[in-house]
């Protein structure tokens, strides 16, 4: 008799049932995952905090640390969790697995885990309005209050970045290759956010393709960058503050870079599902 064929959604509902199991069994990596937002909460509030909000520089230098912090923890959470279990997966493929149900699997509880990142990150912008009495946007662009889209914007940027470190992990075959591959990423995606130094040329249009750019470009637009002084016009008045069309604090702004990121995580996760399909060819035992 034909062993009837498990289907898509069952395979999907099994795979997220076993990759739940193994989060919590490990204890010690969800800790890790849950106490890194808490600590760049902590360093964006003691090193950036008290500037923040208060000029121009200060709140650019402040948004970068989140961008920064966003980043390397969704890098963190996904550049191991494929390529550990590959030997595993090939077995699953062999056997007739949908590596598309795989792959959905741990996208959607990783998508859980930054929601919860994404949330303590978010509570930095809280505690440096309580602790310096700083004062946030009086509303957001969108909604009444701003902190809603810093959480979105964290959210998508730090899930974009989970993604991009889940197709990093369908691609290599060792998990030293991770290990190498994600400070090297980071670097790239710090060097071109447009923070560091000023993107011109081809840099520029390199620039375009790194969600740290689009990242910022949301933060700093709910921060109303533009609106705020520069450090040194605090002093001197008349230094001129020019605008800055990337931090353009509109609705149709805002709403196009957040519709950026969104696709950079289902290109991401499309291309990574494809480049794991390579598993049949893998000659390792």
């Amino acid at each position: 008799m034909e062993q009837k064929k498990i289907s898509a959604m069952k395979q999907w509902q099994e795979f997220t049932i076993e990759y739940f199991q193994i989060m919590m069994g490990d204890k010690k990596n969800l800790f890790v995952s849950l106490m890194f937002p808490v600590l760049a909460a902590i360093i964006v509030i003691w090193i950036a905090g008290e500037n923040m909000f208060v000029h121009y520089d200060g709140t650019k230098s402040g948004s970068f640390v989140v961008v920064s912090a966003a980043i390397w923890g969704g890098l963190f959470n996904s550049i191991q969790i494929i390529v550990k279990d590959r030997k595993n997966i090939k077995r699953n493929y062999v056997a007739g697995a949908r590596l598309r149900c795989y792959t959905a699997s741990r996208a959607i509880l990783q998508f859980v885990l930054c929601v919860l990142q994404s949330v303590i990150l978010t509570l930095s912008y809280i505690g440096i309005s309580v602790i310096y009495d700083n004062e946030l946007p009086k509303e957001g662009i969108i909604f009444q209050s701003p902190l809603p889209e810093f959480f979105i914007s964290i959210l998508l940027l730090m899930y974009a970045a989970d993604m991009l470190g889940l197709m990093i992990s369908c691609m290599v075959k060792k998990e030293e290759a991770a290990n190498v591959l994600a400070p090297y990423i980071l670097i790239v995606q710090l060097i071109f956010s447009g923070i560091l130094f000023a993107m011109e040329g081809l840099a520029n249009s390199i620039s375009y393709i790194m969600v740290s750019r689009w990242g910022m470009e949301a933060l700093g637009s709910i921060a109303r960058l533009n609106d705020l002084q520069l450090k040194i016009q605090l002093e001197v008045p008349s230094v001129p503050h020019e605008f800055e069309g990337q931090f353009e604090a509109t609705k149709e702004h805002l709403l196009q870079v957040w519709g950026i990121l969104l696709i950079f995580i289902l290109v991401l996760v499309i291309v990574g599902n494809l480049l794991l399909h390579r598993v049949s060819k893998d000659t390792r035992e």
